[in-house]
Formats: C-alpha cells, structure tokens, sequence
C-alpha cells in the first residue's frame, strides 16, 4: 500500500487562538507561583507541626504557635516558612501532680518521668506552670499530708519554673527537619500542577 500523505491546515484564525492561550498563560505565570507557593507553604506549616507532635506530646495547637509563614504577594516574592521560640513550659507535656512532685512525659519514645518536689501553680496572672522552689537552705522534713503551699514564705519563695525542649530544638533536629523536606518538594509540584490547571481552564 502506498503511503498516503497527511495534510494539516491551519488558518490564521487557528493561529491567532494558539497566540492569545500562550500569552494569556505567559501572563499568568506570575500569579501560578503565587497561587502553588502560598498553599505550599501552609502545607508545609502543617507538616512540620505534625512532624514534630510526633516526637514531643505537647499540643498542635502550641507547637503551631512556634511556626510563622509569610506568604507571596505580587509586590514581594519573598515567602517562608520559620519557626522559633522558647523552650516550652512542662505543663505543656501533660504534667500530673503526685505527692512526691509531678511527673510528665516529653518525648512520645520515652516513659514519664517525676520531678521531685516539683508542683503545678496558677499565678494571679492565670498563667499556669510546673514551678520549683529555689529554697536551698536547711529545713525540717515536711510533714506527711502537709501541702508545699502551707510552707513558710522563706521555703516558699523565690521559685522559678521548669521548662522542657523548644519547637525550633525538636524540628531542627535532622530526622524531623528531613521528613518536612522530603514532603515539601512534591507539595510544591502538586500545587504548582493544580494552579496551572486552574488558569489552563480560565483560557
């Protein structure tokens, strides 16, 4: 059988439709970034406090408060994701009051641990801690049943609260900061496929 020869034609008014989508999709280009880098970056903000609720048993909702994101504008492309802050407060690791202090659990891989002496208090401020009297001088033994609060303003005061590991501590550490990467990557592709067939449609 002899080759049969293909012809294709196209008219100008083909050509102008194919000019005007590309243009149209060259415009917009700007706006596909936005679009992909500002949910990619609220999805990284959750993956990281996920990332790190798996290692600490503090709340998402107090490890997030550590985690800012500054998104794309079309004025500025300068987008992050940052975390910092204090170490957090050991009323945060499900800290219990026993009598003999009060015990917590930091880590999920490992069991709860007791801080002798220690107490939980609620200051005038409603804040609310795990504190430790810095009394270092001689006393008597407390009695049995007699609460720490009950003690003499000298053994009582001062006191300082005890804190544990901070949010940017736990996700820098390598493993978790490398899982968070590892996702970070093809979030981004994903958005920036969805964003483009969002404007492919508009076209």
């Amino acid at each position: 059988m002899a080759n049969q020869p293909i012809s294709v034609h196209v008219d100008n008014q083909s050509l102008y439709n194919v000019r005007t989508m590309l243009s149209g999709l060259a415009d917009a280009v700007p706006k596909i970034t936005q679009m992909a880098v500002n949910k990619a970056i609220s999805g990284v903000k959750t993956d990281a406090t996920n990332e790190v609720a798996a290692v600490i048993t503090a709340t998402k909702t107090k490890i997030r408060e550590a985690i800012t994101t500054r998104k794309m504008t079309s004025k500025n492309s300068h987008a992050y994701v940052r975390c910092e802050g204090k170490p957090l407060g050991l009323i945060h690791f499900g800290a219990r009051q026993t009598k003999k202090g009060v015990t917590v659990k930091v880590l999920r891989s490992e069991p709860r641990g007791l801080i002798k002496h220690a107490y939980i208090a609620t200051m005038k401020s409603g804040h609310k801690g795990v504190f430790w009297r810095d009394w270092t001088g001689t006393r008597r033994p407390v009695k049995p049943g007699r609460a720490y609060g009950a003690l003499p303003r000298k053994y009582r005061l001062p006191m300082s609260e005890r804190y544990s590991l901070a949010v940017p501590n736990v996700l820098g550490y390598p493993p978790t900061i490398r899982a968070v990467l590892d996702l970070a990557g093809p979030r981004l592709e994903k958005e920036m496929a969805t964003a483009l067939k969002y404007y492919m449609s508009k076209l």
